[in-house]
């Protein structure tokens, strides 16, 4: 590009931008640069200032990469989109690459974004003469045969029907056959067939406004099956209508072996972390009944006591990899079955009759990391361990315990019963139990507020969602 070069960048901490900014000028780059950090600010800046590029963090406080890629996508779909972020698994990387990102730099190694932004603006000069040989298409058939001769690129030009009409001397060579074979037929009956759906939704695609589409999919040629990415774009005539298409294609079999390989090592992880998950708990199990064990040499019922407590604390914890590990997810927890496996553990280890004690579980869709559901699960095992051992003398009650989302990421818990009611000197702020000192510490962890309605002997704890980066 002759003009100076536009580069938008997301980034929330000034620093960050300011040695991106840094490490550009010092490769020579000619640019001016805005920096924004909230999506009203990029949304503006993208549709009035049209950048060349844009250099994005993946997560920011009130904005994050993901959405601000599926907006350039819709707005300028050939800017090219980098993410320059702190952290990137491969997995989110390929992910992303995947869905239209151009490349990814790691913050800490930013001597490769000069050889990324050289490369992403070059190959938008090659999609951008692209789209010029598309016009000359229009023009001229033999100017674009001249053009499309000397291509690496395939370039494959086909009516609404889906019947070719042209197809370069790239693509036939790929084929093995040459173009007067190739005209005239089909390409669905040399796509895989496990791919010709998705193929076909591809085409659909072209019928409809912006009249473009990308396809990645396997195709029969001469070296067996072969895998192709298409960028197909409709040709419309002076009233408008559909004339005909034509897809570039680039082979892309090796970017996929390696993508598999990259998908079958994560696995290869996942199954790991699943038999970590899986030996964790077992080892937390077999401390349990140690403790179970011990408890049952002693007389004194308060040790035994005490023995129950720490079990009770260490199931809670246990069943959170237990959770994890059956799980799909391998991060987060489904919290509803899990409070209800403690609750029926700790009913159990209390010897409750729970058609005398009735508890009232009320928790819809919520799904915790697991950051902060081992806190949280503790705190509620404290509260309803201690309402089993002092609310109900005569054995017999009821306790509500809700928890709901306040708003993203914010939780509110709340747990009451209608048991016996508090001491009147009760007050949490001068009660130097075990149990309520570790319910403080662990609202304290949370980041959360603990408050008590003494009247109604209702507990109530907001507090946030543990974020993967606090534990860093």
């Amino acid at each position: 590009m002759e003009e100076i070069i536009r580069i938008l960048i997301l980034e929330d901490v000034p620093l960050d931008a300011e040695l991106i900014v840094r490490d550009l000028k010092r490769e020579g780059f000619e640019f001016e640069s805005h920096l924004v950090e909230r999506k009203e600010d990029y949304i503006r800046e993208v549709d009035e200032w049209q950048p060349h590029i844009i250099l994005a963090d993946h997560s920011l406080p009130q904005f994050d990469g993901v959405s601000a890629l599926n907006i350039a996508q819709e707005k300028s779909p050939y800017t090219p989109f980098i993410f320059v972020s702190g952290k990137i698994g491969e997995e989110f990387a390929v992910e992303m690459l995947k869905k239209g990102a151009t490349d990814y730099v790691l913050k800490h190694n930013l001597s490769k974004l000069g050889y990324a932004v050289q490369r992403a603006l070059k190959e938008l000069q090659e999609r951008l003469e692209k789209e010029k040989a598309e016009k000359a298409l229009l023009q001229s058939e033999e100017k674009y045969r001249l053009m499309v001769e000397n291509q690496t690129d395939m370039v494959v030009k086909f009516d609404p029907e889906g019947q070719i009409l042209f197809a370069s001397p790239s693509f036939c060579e790929v084929l093995g056959r040459n173009e007067d074979m190739i005209v005239s037929s089909s390409l669905m009956p040399l796509v895989h067939q496990e791919d010709q759906k998705k193929t076909l939704r591809a085409l659909d695609k072209l019928n409809n406004p912006p009249y473009v589409s990308f396809l990645e999919h396997r195709l029969l040629t001469m070296n067996g099956w072969r895998w192709i990415s298409w960028a197909n774009k409709a040709l419309l005539d002076d009233e408008g209508d559909l004339e005909a298409f034509v897809g570039v294609g680039r082979d892309i079999t090796e970017r996929k072996l390696a993508e598999d390989r990259i998908m079958r090592s994560l696995k290869e992880k996942e199954l790991l972390l699943r038999e970590v998950h899986h030996r964790v708990k077992n080892n937390l199990q077999i401390v349990s009944t140690l403790l179970s064990l011990q408890s049952s040499e002693i007389d004194d019922e308060r040790m035994q006591a005490l023995y129950r407590e720490s079990q009770n604390r260490i199931t809670s914890i246990s069943l959170i990899h237990e959770n994890l590990y059956q799980s799909d997810d391998l991060t987060n927890i489904h919290f509803e079955n899990y409070v209800k496996s403690l609750i029926d553990d700790l009913f159990h280890s209390f010897g409750v009759d729970p058609e005398k004690i009735k508890i009232n579980i009320q928790i819809k869709d919520i799904i915790m990391g697991m950051e902060t559901a081992i806190p949280c699960g503790l705190i509620i095992n404290e509260m309803i361990s201690n309402t089993l051992k002092h609310a109900f003398p005569y054995g017999e009650g009821n306790i509500d315990l809700k928890l709901s989302e306040k708003e993203q990421d914010k939780y509110v818990l709340k747990i009451k019963d209608d048991g016996k009611p508090f001491p009147d000197d009760f007050e949490i702020g001068n009660t130097n139990t075990l149990g309520i000192k570790l319910i403080q510490s662990l609202v304290m962890q949370l980041n959360g507020k603990l408050t008590m309605n003494k009247e109604n002997k209702e507990f109530l704890i907001e507090f946030d969602e543990l974020k993967y980066k606090e534990r860093i």
